[in-house]
């Protein structure tokens, strides 16, 4: 027996399939459930944040030449290392154990006074070479700190994870790959620490303008930290050309070793 809408009922319809329309579908509700490691990421996202923090020098890392911009700055296992592939070329390497946090490894880079997500576009790339891993866990992934008022009152964390699908699957082994961090994969971005959830790079852009219009991206980072929970992610990465806004890591001359 077919069941007709009451002429009363069409308009409420109506209004809520334009609403559908008009919300871009990377920021609608995400339907896929996330892994079980995301809260554990979000925990730990937080610890290396107020560590780097603690810890980073920038005056070791400002620019040589104005529109360098600043350095990268290597803490915890991460350092300066060889292509294994190639020796004459400059690469940042870790080798990743369950230590807390002797066994992680981060790239840092300040972007003072802060910018805002949309100048990253296209401005977030990855190389990485992993011998024997795998992504896993949450890592390796790009880590940015927001000050969602813009007034540093609030600051947390976005992140983006390799590889070629959502949360971080896909990764390559035994070969050098290149991510663009700011594709359409699904769910690549991890938003939810400032309530935008699991989308794409160009759902989290919308939503966090939408949301937070006076925000400012204060930091991006590399980071590798999640061995202790996840083996997939233990063991020895190599990373090249990291590019996060306008610097793109190519050779010594690009990082600064934290030894404190």
């Amino acid at each position: 027996m077919r069941q007709y809408l009451r002429p009363a009922a069409i308009p409420f319809v109506l209004a809520a399939a334009l609403l559908v329309l008009l919300v871009p579908s990377s920021v609608r509700a995400v339907d896929s459930t996330p892994p079980a490691w995301v809260a554990q990421v979000s925990a730990s996202a937080d610890l290396v944040s107020s560590n780097v923090a603690a810890l980073s020098d920038p005056a070791s890392t400002q620019e040589e030449l104005p529109g360098l911009g600043h350095k990268f700055e290597l803490f915890f296992a991460m350092h300066d290392d060889q292509d294994p592939q190639n020796p004459t070329n400059d690469v940042i390497s870790v080798l990743t154990t369950p230590a807390y946090p002797a066994g992680i490894g981060v790239a840092y880079r300040d972007l003072p006074p802060g910018i805002k997500i949309t100048a990253l576009t296209d401005q977030l790339n990855l190389k990485y070479l992993f011998p024997a891993r795998s992504c896993g866990g949450g890592s390796p992934r790009i880590q940015l700190r927001i000050d969602t008022l813009g007034d540093g009152t609030v600051k947390r964390n976005l992140f983006g994870y390799a590889g070629h699908t959502g949360f971080g699957g896909g990764c390559l082994t035994g070969v050098w790959d290149i991510i663009d961090m700011t594709d359409g994969v699904p769910f690549r971005w991890d938003g939810t620490q400032v309530g935008c959830g699991y989308m794409n790079w160009q759902g989290l852009v919308t939503c966090v303008n939408t949301l937070y219009p006076n925000h400012r991206i204060l930091s991006g980072s590399l980071v590798d930290d999640s061995c202790s929970f996840s083996t997939l992610s233990c063991g020895q990465a190599y990373y090249d050309l990291l590019t996060i806004e306008n610097r793109t890591l190519e050779n010594r001359q690009d990082t600064v070793l934290n030894n404190k």
